[in-house]
């Protein structure tokens, strides 16, 4: 007996009680699902509605069915969530012309007329008048009603107030303020003109305040089109009218031998609407205390201004159907998960996330002990790819889940970059792991679009392929087969860490890098050496690179007057590199660059000059370097330009910047032209920021209270440089990270070049005997790599130091970022030996508590502030 049952147990190890081919996912009972979720009698399943809570009911039951216990409120399978201002328009909305003609006009968005949310409910008519702007005040002498008689009438409104009269209040030109005038002249309705000053672009759809229009005074946005025709039959124009008061400056009005009809019906009040959740428990003593959940939207978006459907059977009906029928298949197939998984349909995507977000701020199991959130919305329609977001954010954990899909599935995945818009991103902010599923691309908007009927009323049962909801099923089963037992620590905080970096608009504000492919070094490949490649900006999700194009202080005055070659040199190669490396890597100009490159998974790169000797002393140059697409230029090196103090020069020869120095810095500001202070001496920095009337930037330095060192900044310097508007970017140069040991090592290199009589300059020492330089350079490497096992460890950790010594001193995370100065430095931080290690940066910064929203900043975001501002000049 004893020998059969651990025979038994041999083989429950082997072969579970239940396998995955046991689970049988049927597409068609999902699709019985779908029209039922779709069908007219539901009535598009807005939140708050009657019929939604049918929707809300029907999943509740079949959960019930399928086994899954209530996940919800009080035993319920519901979480009943707040629905505050909710608001809907009950159809018809009607706006018809009954004198001098009949004409009846269609409402909807991109249509000829939308309601006002807030607009009084009722059926009203009544003669047109033009009312002009509106508006009446004694203060500036204007009343557009001076003329007309708008009792009983409907009026006709423009927005905003005229250029002409200067510093009108904004307040007193607000649609709640012009619906409030009309309604004491005694006008029974508005019609609002959508247009601007170009007399005939569109202005605004707004919304009014609650209350501000009494009950039955209906106020709609009309289209320029619109305007035309009611104007025109009776033989006037609109535009004339405006013209003329915008030329003469007076008031120009109308009472319009033309009467219409209108009719809106607007709720506004507070509603509850619940999302649905099951739960299948697990049944590990320590796991069943983690959750998966797995859920999309209920939701859709009910019934339109005309009376349409819109029944939302790709978005999100399938989702739902394909989550219910995963629970019944599960369920009869004996799914046994170490791991509690939890089944949602969420109510209120589609006005705000309401559901989720609720859930995320409410949640019925604890949040951190939450391993991930598989979400999916409109997988009915599509080619038969996966789109998933978080495939790339999250790569480590996709990574796990990667591994355990078929091949056949591995084959349709795609990335879906900078993915947001679903209930994934109520959880995002949490902390959680979130996937997001969609069959299908991202929406173009095109006629070849995968979702084509995307909010609208042809998004029906009909289109739905019973196919794709097979495809999501074997992908979602997979996927859960895998997280419900894995002894992965699903929970790492890595994966967060990751995330945050990835979601991040990772920037790096200097590097040295293009030196490298002058000489020929092929940056496409994944290179030994250096510290920078496109595949290392890959690693490190770096979005935007500077390339300095390093100009250093000349040896002589051949080298000063042919500084400007050697800058533009460096310069074509950089648009060399991005040109041969299209779909790695774009150039940067400006902030619409800067937003096309958003999700493109493309690395942006910004030419810099590193060293004003460059321009040859005339702003000519600098003009022409900007013409060639440089938008940063550091203002010196390590010894001074002819108009500027370096940090490296014994003694200040201009006491800062001299008169041309001045010229540099106002020419930079005209231009849009970061001006970068690093290598600048301490005078040339205060000069700077008197005369500035940009924010700068000191683009590769550290914090001098922590390493003293010249290059460093010192606190002083740093709270004015917050007070500009500035960011420092932190360099990873060990010796500048801890002067200390910097010193150290100079000294050990100073006895070492005496020893064999050579030279302790550089430039000088590259002139010397070779031979010597060679044994110097053997000597030198050896016993550097023993004295640095004495000194105190330099790594991310240390960066970190920096990063939050310039937070303190400055009060936020604003005015700190990045600065590498890659493949400018001789040695890098233990830990950050190039490009693609960067994350650990992000990491460390996790692991201190330093927030989400600061850790966005410091990566990128401060520095892209600076770019915005500057480069819109």
């Amino acid at each position: 007996m004893k020998k059969l049952i651990l025979i038994l147990l041999a083989l429950l190890i082997v072969f579970p009680l239940w396998s995955y081919s046991e689970i049988k996912f049927d597409k068609n009972l999902a699709m019985e699902h779908v029209r039922f979720l779709a069908s007219d009698d539901l009535k598009g399943r807005k939140s708050g509605t009657p019929e939604y809570i049918t929707a809300a009911e029907y999943v509740a039951e079949k959960m019930k069915a399928y086994g899954l216990e209530p996940a919800g409120e009080t035993g319920s399978y519901f979480q009943q969530v707040e629905f505050k201002n909710w608001r809907h328009f009950e159809a018809p909305a009607r706006l018809e012309v009954i004198f001098p003609e009949h004409r009846i006009y269609t409402a909807g968005r991109g249509r000829d007329f939308l309601p006002n949310s807030g607009t009084g409910s009722g059926i009203i008519k009544g003669n047109l008048v033009f009312a002009g702007y509106g508006l009446v005040s004694e203060k500036y002498q204007w009343d557009d009603y001076k003329e007309i008689d708008v009792k009983n009438k409907i009026v006709l409104i423009l927005p905003g107030a005229p250029d002409f009269l200067k510093d009108f209040p904004k307040k007193d030109s607000t649609l709640d303020q012009k619906a409030k005038t009309a309604v004491e002249k005694g006008a029974s309705g508005i019609v609002f003109m959508n247009v601007d000053e170009s007399l005939g672009g569109r202005s605004y759809f707004g919304g009014l305040k609650k209350d501000t229009c009494p009950e039955g005074f209906v106020v709609l946005t009309a289209e320029p089109h619109v305007l035309d025709e009611l104007f025109y039959m009776v033989d006037s124009s609109w535009r004339m009218m405006v013209s003329r008061t915008l030329r003469e400056k007076k008031s120009i009005t109308l009472e319009m031998d033309a009467a219409v009809e209108m009719e809106a019906h607007h709720i506004w009040d507070d509603r509850t609407a619940p999302s649905v959740l099951g739960l299948l428990p697990g049944q590990d003593p320590e796991l069943k205390n983690e959750f998966i959940i797995i859920g999309g939207h209920l939701d859709h978006l009910g019934v339109g201004l005309n009376g349409e459907i819109y029944n939302g059977a790709d978005d999100n009906a399938a989702s739902v159907a394909v989550i219910l029928e995963l629970a019944r298949a599960m369920n009869e197939g004996g799914f046994v998960s170490d791991r509690s998984i939890i089944f949602a349909a969420w109510a209120g995507e589609e006005i705000g996330l309401v559901g989720s977000r609720y859930y995320a701020k409410n949640p019925l199991y604890p949040l951190e002990k939450t391993v991930v959130y598989m979400n999916m919305d409109m997988i009915g329609c599509g080619d038969g790819d996966l789109y998933v977001g978080g495939m790339w954010e999250f790569s480590d954990f996709f990574d796990l889940l990667k591994a355990n899909l078929s091949e056949g599935l591995k084959e349709k995945l795609r990335y879906r970059i900078d993915y947001r818009g679903s209930d994934h991103s109520a959880f995002l902010p949490k902390g959680v792991t979130c996937i997001s599923l969609r069959t299908g691309n991202v929406r173009t908007g095109e006629l070849d679009d995968e979702h084509p009927e995307y909010h609208k009323p042809g998004d029906d049962t009909e289109i739905i392929d019973p196919k794709l909801l097979q495809e999501v099923a074997d992908y979602n089963l997979e996927l859960l087969e895998f997280l419900a037992d894995t002894q992965e620590d699903l929970l790492a905080p890595i994966h967060h860490s990751h995330f945050i970096h990835k979601d991040s608009r990772v920037v790096d504000m200097h590097c040295d890098t293009i030196g490298r492919h002058l000489e020929g070094e092929d940056l496409s490949k994944d290179n030994s050496s250096g510290h920078i490649d496109i595949p290392k900006l890959k690693q490190g999700a770096v979005d935007l690179q500077v390339f300095a194009c390093f100009v250093g202080p000349p040896g002589d005055e051949l080298e000063k007057w042919t500084a400007a070659k050697r800058a533009f040199d460096q310069i074509d190669a950089v648009h060399e590199l991005v040109e041969n490396n299209p779909d790695d890597l774009v150039l940067i100009k400006s902030n619409d660059d800067m937003r096309e490159l958003r999700g493109t998974r493309k690395t942006g790169v910004i030419i810099g000059i590193e060293g004003g000797y460059a321009i040859e002393n005339d702003l000519r140059l600098l003009r022409s370097f900007h013409r060639n697409g440089v938008r940063l230029m550091t203002l010196t090196h390590w010894l001074h330009t002819d108009w500027a103090d370096a940090s490296g020069d014994p003694e200040p020869t201009y006491s800062g910047l001299n008169e041309l120095g001045e010229k540099v810095v106002k020419e930079m500001n005209r231009l849009g032209m970061i001006i970068d202070v690093s290598h600048a001496h301490d005078e040339t920095f205060w000069d700077v920021l008197a005369i500035t009337d940009s924010p700068v930037v000191a683009s590769h330095s550290c914090c001098r209270a922590l390493s003293d060192h010249h290059r460093n900044l010192s606190d002083e310097m740093l709270k004015a440089l917050a007070e500009n508007g500035g960011v420092i970017g932190i360099n990873y140069l060990p010796d500048f990270l801890n002067a200390e040991n910097g010193r150290k090592m100079e000294e050990l290199r100073i006895s070492i070049l005496k020893k064999y009589g050579l030279p302790e300059d550089w430039r000088e020492l590259a002139k010397a005997d070779p031979e010597k330089r060679k044994e110097f350079f053997q000597e030198y490497q050896v016993k550097a790599e023993e004295l640095k096992k004495t000194l105190p460890l330099v790594d991310v950790k240390t960066i970190v130091d920096h990063i939050e010594h310039v937070i303190k001193v400055t009060g936020n995370a604003n005015h700190v970022g990045l600065g590498s100065d890659f493949d400018g430095i001789s040695s890098t931080p233990e830990g950050l030996e190039h490009v693609g290690k960067i994350p650990a940066i992000t990491e460390e910064m996790v692991q201190r508590g330093i927030s989400d929203t600061d850790i966005k900043k410091i990566l990128g975001g401060n520095f892209l502030r600076v770019f915005n501002k500057v480069t819109k000049k």
